[in-house]
């Protein structure tokens, strides 16, 4: 028996003899005293604390005080976890199987309808395929062209030489819509300044009648005005051709895709493309040689 339990038993049977004293007291002076210190509802709770020790087992210790810790025990799941089942034992939970809900309790598994409706509703959006050297993603993208694939792009961490050409990309249009603008810039200064000057309010300086003959002093503002839409034109022409801005695509949800800046090559085939079916486009991509190939989804 521990040191503790026999100072409970000591102080039990203290506890009781002093109450048989206490009583005795009473009964002889019959007079109104006050209760002693040691009362009923204490030597009951003595009493209670001494069949809790006898029947209890001492605590081994280990030399630092730490509790020893049975290894056979079942462990016992939080009480904030949200793991319905009960836990016999620890098990390692698949991947697939945690984000499909299906390691949770019964009542995870099986969906309400309100549930069901209000989960959002996915849909494909593109075929990415991963390659390793930019020889790869080249070839590749001269398979989808010869394929007949033209809503495709190339994502690459710097320029490849002649990735135009092998996707099929026709010349850019941009120096047409800054041609178009820079002329536009060059008539308007013409015209406003021949307006101003010559019709609406015709200036005579030095003798000279205001004439189509001034345009030597107009080249200064001409040049300014060409210049000026020739750059909106530019900026303008090329988020248009982009399709920019556009905040969100679906390529960012795949996580390989982060690699892209780094050090991998992808290809995206988009399912607008007239060419696209799943099934012969992902056989087309997996005969390109590429490191993974996956299927990203957006939502609807």
């Amino acid at each position: 028996m521990s040191d503790d339990d026999q100072r409970n038993k000591k102080t039990l049977k203290e506890g009781l003899g002093r109450q048989e004293r206490d009583r005795a007291e009473n009964e002889s002076t019959k007079g109104n005293v006050p209760e002693a210190p040691f009362s009923e509802r204490d030597a009951a709770v003595l009493a209670d604390k001494y069949q809790d020790h006898e029947g209890a087992v001492p605590m081994a210790h280990t030399p630092h005080g730490g509790e020893d810790i049975d290894h056979e025990a079942k462990p016992v799941p939080r009480a904030d976890s949200d793991d319905e089942e009960p836990v016999a034992t620890y098990k390692k939970i698949d991947a697939h199987d945690r984000e499909s809900g299906h390691h949770r309790g019964p009542g995870r598994k099986d969906e309400t309808p309100r549930a069901r409706a209000l989960r959002p509703k996915m849909r494909p959006a593109l075929l990415l395929a991963e390659y390793r050297t930019p020889g790869d993603c080249l070839h590749a993208a001269e398979k989808l062209r010869d394929a007949g694939y033209t809503k495709f792009d190339a994502h690459t961490p710097f320029p490849v030489h002649g990735m135009d050409r092998a996707m099929g990309l026709p010349d850019s249009k941009l120096g047409w819509i800054v041609l178009c603008c820079g002329l536009t810039g060059t008539t308007l200064a013409f015209t406003m300044m021949h307006w101003m000057n010559n019709i609406d309010y015709p200036i005579v300086i030095g003798g000279k009648p205001p004439s189509i003959a001034s345009i030597p002093s107009m080249i200064p503002i001409m040049f300014e005005l060409t210049i000026l839409l020739s750059a909106f034109g530019a900026v303008f022409g090329m988020f248009h051709l982009n399709r920019l801005p556009r905040h969100h695509h679906p390529v960012f949800e795949s996580d390989r895709f982060r690699a892209f800046s780094d050090d991998k090559f992808f290809l995206s085939v988009e399912v607008e493309d007239p060419k696209f079916k799943l099934e012969r486009t992902r056989e087309l991509l997996d005969k390109t040689h590429p490191s993974h190939v996956e299927l990203v989804e957006e939502e609807v």
